[in-house]
C-alpha cells in the first residue's frame, strides 16, 4: 500500500530538482545479489533525505509483526529491513532487496498488529513477487530519489497512492492484487487475524480523496478499495470461514486485547454454529467492556452514600466543566480560523519556492551526487510541509474532540438524580479530566501558532531572496545571490539554496515542536476517554486492562487491581505512564511516582522531557481502540 503526500515531496524536492541529470535504466533482470545490492544503494539515499524513527515503541511495535512473517517469506534468500520515517501520509512503499519504509502516517492509521501485519504483508508481496524489480518502477524510484519530480510539476510529483504504485510509473491492477493476496496468505500463516485486511481497505476508501487527505486517493489506474474487498473475500482465508476457524481468530483477537472486536468475531461464530461452545469467552469479554448491568463483573468498590445534585463537589465539577466548555468554544472557533490561515501561508510559501526554483533554474554539475547541504535541504523542506499541513488539517478537529468529551462529562451532573455508580466513582478524576482536556485545547491553539512560525522562517527567508536582499552582494541573474563554493562537498551550490538550507532546518526544529504539541494534546484527549471506560468498575475489568497494556508494552506490567485505586492514577494515565516507562526503559512504578509528582499530566510530562508524543499517541490509541474498534464490513457511508 503506498500513498505519500503531495504536499511534502513538492516542498522537497526543490533542492535536488536543481542539481541532477535522469537516472539511467537498469537492466530489465536482475539476480538476487545485485538486487539487494542496488536496494541497499537506493535505501541509503531514501533515509538520507527522510527523517528516520527510531522510537523505541515504534520500532517494538513494527518488530513485533515483522519477525512473525519474515520467517515465512517464499524468497529466503533475501533479507528484509523495515524502516519507520517521519510522514503522516498513511504510507508504506517496498523497493528492490527487502528494504521497506513505513511511514508514520500508515502506523498512525491501523488499529491493531494484524492490520499492520495486512499492510507490511502486502508491500513484501512487491519483494516476493518481484514487482519491484520491473524496470520502469526502479526508473521512477530513481527518478524520486534524483529530484526529476520538482515542485513545478503539480499533481504529478506525488510519490504514489493506495495500493503500492509509484506515480511515475505505477504498480499494475494485476500486481496489486497478486500483492494483496500473498498478504493476506503470509498475516494469516503467521497467525493474525486475516479480516484485518478487509478492514484496512475499507478504512483507506473512507479517506478524504482530496488532494490534501492523509491518503491521496488516486485509484484511476488500480483497483478502488471496494474491488479489493471483493477479491480477498474470495480467498479461502475469508470464504466461507468455519466456526472453529472463526473461534480461534477471536480468542486471537482477545489474548491482543482487541475486545469489542473479538466480542463481534464471536456473535460471527454464533451465528455461523449456535452450537458452538463460546460462554468462557463471551464471558470474559462481557467482563473487559461492560461496567454495570447483569452482564458485567460484580463492583466490588465500596460507594459512599449516594451523589445528590447538591453535593459541594459535584456542583464544583459542573461549574468547573460549564467554563472549560465556553473557553474550548472560544478556541475552537479561533483554532479553526488561524488553522484556515495557516494552510494559506503553506500555499504562499510553496508559490514562493517556486518562484525560486524557476528563478535558479540549472542549478549546476550533477556528477558525484548531490552535495550533502541539498539532501538536508530536500529533507528539511520535505518535513516543514509535511509536518506543518498534518497540524494545521488536525488540530480543529482535535479540539472539537475536546469539546465532545467535555459534554459527555458534563452530561451526568446535568440529571438531578444521585449520580450512578459508575459516575460516582469518575466524579474523583473530573477535577483533572476538565483540566487536562482544557490544557489539550490551549496545546492544541499553540501548535497552529508554532506551524505557522515554521513557515513564516521559511517566507521571510524566500522574501528576502526573491528581492535579492542577502547582504553579500554577490548576486546573479534575475537578482538572485551567485553560486557558493558548499565546504563540504566541492561543488559550487547556489548561495541561494545554502541560505534556504539554514532556514530550512530552523523551519524544521520549530514544526517538529509543533507536532509534538499536538500530538501530546492528542493522547491527553485519548487518555481522559479511557478513564471515562471506568476501568475500576471491578478486579475482572481491571485485569483485562493490565492484560491488554502488557501486550501492548511487553515488560510492563500495571500494579494489582487494589494498588491501582490506591495510587489516585486515572486509568487514562495508567496507560500513557506504560508508554513513558517502556519509552525511558524505567519501571512503571517510577513513572507513576514522576507522574504524581508533576503537576500536569501524563502526555505533559513526556514532552517536557522530549519524548517523541507521536508514538506517545499512537500507544494510547492502541489502547483506546481495543473498546471501540469492531471489524468492518463496508465503507463507511455506503
Amino acid at each position: 500500500m503506498t500513498t505519500v503526500s503531495r504536499r511534502s515531496l513538492r516542498f522537497g524536492a526543490l533542492a535536488l530538482a536543481l542539481w541532477l541529470p535522469l537516472a539511467q535504466s537498469p537492466a530489465l533482470a536482475l539476480s538476487t545479489s545485485k538486487e539487494i545490492a542496488e536496494g541497499k544503494s537506493e535505501n541509503a539515499q531514501i533515509d538520507s533525505e527522510s527523517v528516520v524513527i527510531k522510537d523505541p515503541f515504534l520500532t517494538s511495535w513494527v518488530a513485533s509483526v515483522t519477525d512473525r512473517l519474515v520467517p515465512l517469506r517464499i524468497r529466503k534468500d533475501i533479507p528484509y529491513q523495515f524502516t519507520i520515517i517521519q510522514d503522516e501520509s498513511i504510507n508504506a512503499f517496498a523497493i528492490k532487496g527487502g528494504f521497506v519504509h513505513v511511514n508514520m502516517g500508515l502506523l498512525n492509521f491501523v488499529t491493531s498488529d494484524d492490520q499492520l501485519a495486512a499492510t507490511l504483508g502486502h508491500e513484501m508481496g512487491h519483494v516476493e513477487l518481484h514487482h519491484v524489480t520491473k524496470s520502469d518502477n526502479t526508473n521512477a524510484i530513481l527518478a524520486i530519489l534524483e529530484g526529476i519530480l520538482s515542485i513545478v510539476s503539480g499533481p504529478a510529483a506525488i510519490l504514489g497512492s493506495i495500493g503500492g504504485e509509484l506515480a511515475t510509473d505505477k504498480f499494475s491492477r494485476v500486481d496489486e492484487l497478486q500483492a494483496d493476496h500473498y498478504g493476506l496468505g503470509i498475516m494469516t500463516k503467521a497467525g493474525f487475524d486475516p479480516h484485518a485486511a478487509v478492514d484496512v481497505m475499507y478504512g483507506l476508501g473512507a479517506q478524504d480523496p482530496g488532494p490534501t487527505g492523509r491518503a491521496d486517493k488516486a485509484f484511476l489506474d488500480h483497483p478502488v478499495p471496494g474491488d479489493r474487498v471483493a477479491h480477498l473475500l474470495g480467498y479461502q482465508e475469508l470464504d466461507r470461514v468455519s466456526s472453529s476457524a472463526l473461534l480461534a481468530r477471536a480468542v486471537h483477537d482477545q489474548l491482543e486485547g482487541r475486545y469489542s472486536y473479538a466480542r463481534e468475531m464471536l456473535a460471527k461464530v454464533a451465528a455461523t454454529d449456535p452450537s458452538a461452545t463460546v460462554d468462557d469467552h463471551k464471558q470474559q469479554l462481557n467482563y473487559a467492556l461492560r461496567e454495570a448491568g447483569a452482564l458485567a463483573a460484580p463492583d466490588s468498590r465500596d460507594y459512599a452514600p449516594a451523589i445528590p445534585a447538591t453535593d459541594p463537589k459535584r456542583i464544583a465539577a459542573a461549574a468547573a466543566l460549564t467554563a472549560a466548555q465556553h473557553t474550548t468554544d472560544t478556541t475552537l472557533a479561533d483554532v479553526k480560523k488561524q488553522a484556515q490561515a495557516g494552510l494559506q501561508d503553506l500555499t504562499t510559501v510553496e508559490q514562493q519556492l517556486q518562484q525560486v526554483s524557476n528563478a535558479a533554474g540549472g542549478g549546476g554539475s550533477g556528477s558525484g551526487g548531490p552535495p550533502p547541504v541539498l539532501v538536508t535541504l530536500n529533507r528539511d523542506l520535505s518535513a516543514v510541509g509535511n509536518l506543518t499541513s498534518d497540524v494545521l488539517g488536525s488540530a480543529p478537529g482535535l479540539v472539537a474532540g475536546n469539546k465532545d468529551a467535555l459534554h459527555d462529562l458534563s452530561t451526568p451532573l446535568q440529571d438531578p438524580q444521585p449520580l450512578t455508580p459508575m459516575n460516582a466513582s469518575l466524579l474523583g478524576f473530573y477535577p483533572s479530566m476538565t483540566a487536562n482536556l482544557s490544557a489539550s485545547s490551549v496545546a492544541l491553539a499553540d501548535s497552529v501558532a508554532v506551524s505557522r512560525a515554521a513557515l513564516a522562517q521559511l517566507e521571510s527567508t524566500l522574501i528576502g531572496m526573491q528581492s535579492g536582499a542577502n547582504g553579500n552582494g554577490d548576486y546573479g541573474p534575475n537578482g538572485l545571490p551567485a553560486s557558493t563554493p558548499d565546504p563540504k562537498a566541492g561543488p559550487r551550490v547556489p548561495a541561494i539554496l545554502l541560505q534556504l538550507a539554514a532556514a530550512a532546518a530552523s523551519a524544521h526544529v520549530t514544526a517538529s515542536r509543533a507536532s509534538d504539541e499536538m500530538y501530546a494534546a492528542q493522547t491527553a484527549q485519548l487518555s481522559e476517554q479511557i478513564t471515562m471506560l471506568d476501568l475500576y468498575s471491578s478486579p475482572e475489568r481491571f485485569e483485562a486492562y493490565r492484560a491488554a497494556v502488557s501486550y501492548r508494552l511487553p515488560g510492563i506490567v500495571l500494579p494489582a487491581y487494589g494498588a491501582a485505586i490506591a495510587s489516585g492514577v486515572a486509568p487514562g494515565d495508567l496507560g500513557c505512564a506504560s508508554w513513558y516507562a517502556f519509552e525511558t526503559r524505567t519501571s512503571i512504578s517510577t513513572a507513576m511516582d514522576a507522574l504524581r509528582a508533576s503537576s500536569s499530566s501524563c502526555a505533559r510530562l513526556a514532552l517536557d522531557h522530549h519524548l517523541l508524543a507521536e508514538s506517545m499517541e499512537i500507544a494510547e490509541g492502541l489502547l483506546y481502540e481495543n473498546y471501540v474498534e469492531t471489524p468492518l464490513t463496508k465503507p463507511a457511508g455506503t
